[in-house]
């Protein structure tokens, strides 16, 4: 159920909406605003937080806290109701802590360089170079021989997505974007079936 929350941060009042299960993901954003000087409080200040920038609005007597549109241009567009932006958040600590990992940031306007038709084929490879540039991403895919041996399929070319772009193109692979360099996160449809840290050795089944 989405529910409208004020919080009053410093004698200001901050209105945001969200899903009320999510409602704990907005603690760190709340934290950050408190440490923000007074004298900054502003129409259109900006906090990035996560994947997402958010963004302080004027209404009335306080201010809207807004994030970017992901069903919309996220470039451009802004909504009240934080829920997908929480969402994503939630979804990418849940793997971090899962398997004990330290993350690296990524933002929602960051590139990705995806091998041409990628995401939509059932198995993927993604890996994240700290030489790459960008987000470090690269998304592959791959084929399994007969004796279940990965074999990498050659890509003979590249396009440059967003991150926020996998929201609505492969969603699941949201999840692994704050994994650090040196990681690989291979996917079987929306099953995440192997995750290997930068010395090449799987996490999923350590001991």
């Amino acid at each position: 159920m989405i529910v409208t929350y004020t919080e009053e941060i410093n004698g200001i009042n901050f209105t945001f909406s969200a899903d009320e299960a999510l409602r704990p993901f907005a603690e760190p954003l709340l934290e950050a605003i408190e440490y923000i000087p007074a004298e900054k409080i502003k129409d259109g200040f900006r906090i990035r937080a996560g994947f997402s920038t958010f963004m302080l609005s004027e209404h009335g007597i306080g201010f809207d806290i807004a994030a970017p549109d992901y069903t919309d241009d996220p470039l451009t567009a802004l909504t009240t109701d934080l829920t997908l932006a929480l969402h994503v958040q939630y979804r990418q600590v849940l793997l971090l802590h899962k398997y004990g990992i330290v993350g690296k940031a990524i933002h929602f306007y960051d590139k990705i360089a995806v091998a041409k038709g990628a995401l939509e084929k059932e198995l993927v490879s993604m890996q994240r170079f700290a030489e790459l540039g960008g987000s470090g991403w690269s998304v592959e895919t791959f084929m399994l021989d007969e004796d279940g041996t990965a074999r990498p399929v050659e890509a003979e070319d590249y396009e440059a997505v967003y991150a926020y772009e996998l929201i609505s193109r492969r969603p699941e692979l949201i999840d692994a974007l704050c994994l650090p360099d040196g990681y690989i996160a291979v996917y079987r449809g929306k099953e995440l079936i192997e995750l290997l840290d930068d010395n090449n050795e799987s996490v999923m089944n350590a001991d």
